[in-house]
C-alpha cells in the first residue's frame, strides 16, 4: 500500500497531458487524537476525552503514522511525547482542527437562514459609543455573518440604499423624498460649535447668526455637494468635508469653526485642546434628528431584523 492512497485522472487538452492527482484526506478524528493526545499527555487521557477505549486512540494515531510515513510519538518512555515531526505537524493539525470547526459553524449559520454579508452605512457623526457598542454585540451574536462598514455622508446614504448597494443606513434625517426607500426616526445627536483656543471666536459672545458671517465654518457634505438638512452651514464662507473627523483635524488646525458632535469633540475641550464658542442663540445644545434608512421591499434576514432593533435602542436610549 502506497504511502497516499490515489488515483490519476488523465486527460487530453490541445495534445497535453493534464495529471490530477486526488489524495484521500486524512480522517479528522485521527488529526484530534493526535492534538489532544500531545495537549493531555498521555493515549488514555485523550481516549477518556473522546469517550473511547485507549486501544482504538493508539491505533488511530498508529494509522496516521503510516499514512504520514513519520512518526508522531516516541513510544519508548511509559507516557508517549512527540517527536520533532511530531511537534512540527502539531500546529497544522490544529489549525486544521479550527477550520474544521468554522465550517460546521458557518454550516449552521446558512441553515439558521442567516446573512453571509450584511452592509452597514453610517454618518461618521454617528459612530459614537452607543453604535460601537451595538456593532461588538452584532460580532458576538452574529459571528459568521460578515459585516461590511461604510462610513458615508448623511446625502450619500440615502442614494447608496435606494441603489441596494446598502442594506440599513443610520443618518442624520432629510426632507427629500426618494420613492425605493422608507425611514425610521431614532432619536438625535448634539452638536456643538467649537474652534481653536486660539481662533478668533474663541474670545467673541455670539448674539446671532449674522456674528458668525466673517469666520470660515467647516462642514460636511456629500459627493453631490449637498449638505444634510439638519446641519446646513450658517456662514457665505464655508469649507467642506466628507467627515467630522475632517472638519476637526481643520477646526484644530485654527482653518475655521465648526458645529461637531459633543461625544466627539467634548473630551477635547475638557482637555483645551479647543474650546466650546459661546453662542448666545443656542439656548440648549443643537438636537440633529437621527434616522435609520433602508431600501423598501428589501428581504430581511435575521441579523438584519436584529441590528435594525439594536439600532433603534441605542438612539432612543440616548436620544
Amino acid at each position: 500500500m502506497n504511502k497516499f492512497d490515489f488515483y490519476s485522472i488523465n486527460n487530453y487538452d490541445d495534445s497535453k497531458l493534464i495529471t490530477i492527482d486526488i489524495i484521500h484526506m486524512l480522517s479528522l478524528e485521527q488529526i484530534k487524537m493526535l492534538v489532544l493526545s500531545a495537549e493531555l499527555g498521555s493515549f488514555s487521557a485523550c481516549a477518556r476525552k473522546l469517550g473511547k477505549v485507549q486501544s482504538a486512540v493508539s491505533h488511530g494515531i498508529s494509522n496516521l503514522e503510516v499514512d504520514l510515513g513519520v512518526e508522531l510519538f516516541d513510544r519508548s518512555s511509559r507516557s508517549p511525547t512527540l517527536t520533532p515531526e511530531g511537534e512540527r505537524l502539531l500546529r497544522s493539525a490544529k489549525a486544521l482542527l479550527a477550520q474544521s470547526h468554522e465550517f460546521e459553524k458557518i454550516a449552521e449559520s446558512i441553515l439558521r437562514k442567516e446573512e453571509s454579508t450584511l452592509t452597514i452605512a453610517v454618518d461618521d457623526a454617528l459612530l459614537a459609543p452607543n453604535v460601537s457598542a451595538a456593532l461588538k454585540l452584532f460580532a458576538l451574536t452574529f459571528p459568521y455573518v460578515q459585516l461590511d462598514l461604510v462610513s458615508l455622508p448623511s446625502p450619500d446614504i440615502i442614494h447608496a440604499v435606494a441603489d441596494g448597494n446598502v442594506d440599513i443606513g443610520v443618518m442624520f434625517s432629510e426632507i427629500e423624498v426618494n420613492k425605493q426607500v422608507d425611514f425610521c426616526y431614532v432619536g438625535g445627536v448634539d452638536f456643538i460649535a467649537v474652534c481653536h483656543m486660539e481662533f478668533p471666536l474663541a474670545e467673541l459672545r455670539v448674539l446671532s447668526e449674522s456674528d458668525l458671517a466673517p469666520f470660515r465654518q467647516i462642514s460636511v457634505r456629500g459627493s453631490q455637494k449637498k449638505e444634510p438638512q439638519a446641519l446646513i452651514s450658517m456662514t457665505p464662507s464655508a469649507w467642506w468635508c466628507s467627515s467630522n473627523y475632517a472638519v476637526l483635524e481643520l477646526v484644530k488646525q485654527q482653518i475655521g469653526w465648526a458645529y461637531l458632535p459633543a461625544s466627539l469633540v467634548q473630551p477635547l475641550v475638557e482637555q483645551g485642546d479647543i474650546c466650546k464658542i459661546d453662542v448666545a442663540f443656542d439656548h440648549k445644545p443643537w438636537s440633529a434628528p437621527v434616522d435609520l434608512v433602508f431600501k423598501k421591499g428589501a428581504k430581511r434576514g435575521p441579523a438584519y431584523q436584529w441590528f435594525f432593533e439594536v439600532l433603534k435602542n441605542a438612539f432612543s436610549a440616548t436620544g
